[in-house]
């Protein structure tokens, strides 16, 4: 693919970023998902600084097991050596509360780990840069209170300026196999405030959403969800065009599926529906 001249602008931007908050001295650490924000930044960050970057992913009961999966062929693909480190947020009582500021346990949890990166990673050494891939839209969401600790832990967000739907774009004129993946954050995002973010709870989410997404036989740049709502009731949230067939011809058999659930709700996926 040709890059365009907008293509051009902003990865110069990108780059640009990367370089002022960085060097060639320093262990560039990017907070890796596997998502399509930050694998961008994953391979600027590597593309700028090749051989004194890592990309690490947090291996807790919240990663699915896709996930995981994907980010080891998307850091394969860009290159850039990807480490696994566990993250132990699972054992604070705040963060199992789920009361509204698990997010933040979790990631001061992360960066405390990344930032002792150096520390284990062979042929690594020196200051830690952290990078993250937040973006524009993230920012405007309340609910996001890892923000707060990425500003604590001095975290650079060189996509910070860039809307998600401009993310994908630079994905796409980059080659990136995951470029219009859709989002999955979190497992602990599919529980309704007050449901406790147990690993009963979490390997339920993760095992279910695995159940039904075999089920549809749904892309993976399908949005769907399965939340954990008070009251032992689930919500089973697709995109729209997925909607009826689900709900005409496989309900019964969700239905079946999750029998130990008090109601199981077939509806349209939203966006943090269960985040306030």
């Amino acid at each position: 693919m040709k890059p365009n001249c907008v293509f051009i602008k902003e990865m110069k931007r990108l780059l640009s970023r990367v370089r002022e908050a960085s060097s060639r001295t320093k262990l560039n650490v990017i907070a890796f998902s596997g998502g399509v924000d930050s694998t961008v930044v994953a391979a600027a960050v590597h593309r700028t600084f090749p051989e004194n970057s890592v990309a690490c992913i947090a291996k807790s009961p919240s990663l699915s097991k896709d996930q995981l999966r994907r980010a080891r062929d998307v850091a394969k693909h860009v290159g850039i050596q990807l480490m696994e480190v566990s993250t132990f947020e699972n054992l604070d009582p705040e963060y199992i509360a789920n009361q509204g500021s698990s997010c933040y346990v979790c990631k001061t949890n992360l960066y405390e780990t990344l930032k002792s990166v150096s520390s284990y990673a062979r042929d690594l050494e020196g200051d830690v840069v952290l990078f993250n891939g937040t973006n524009a839209d993230d920012r405007l969401d309340p609910t996001r209170l890892g923000l707060v600790a990425a500003k604590e832990f001095d975290v650079c967000s060189p996509l910070d300026h860039a809307k998600k739907s401009k993310v994908r774009e630079i994905a796409r004129s980059m080659g990136l196999p995951n470029a219009d993946v859709a989002a999955s954050p979190c497992l602990r995002s599919r529980l309704a405030l007050g449901v406790e973010a147990t690993n009963l709870h979490l390997r339920f989410i993760d095992d279910a959403e695995s159940f039904v997404r075999n089920t549809l036989e749904l892309e993976p740049e399908r949005n769907m969800r399965v939340r954990l709502l008070p009251k032992n009731r689930i919500a089973i949230e697709l995109d729209r065009e997925m909607l009826r067939k689900a709900q005409n011809n496989l309900e019964q058999k969700f239905r079946c599926e999750f029998e130990e659930y008090s109601d199981v709700e077939i509806r349209e996926y939203k966006y943090g529906s269960v985040s306030v």
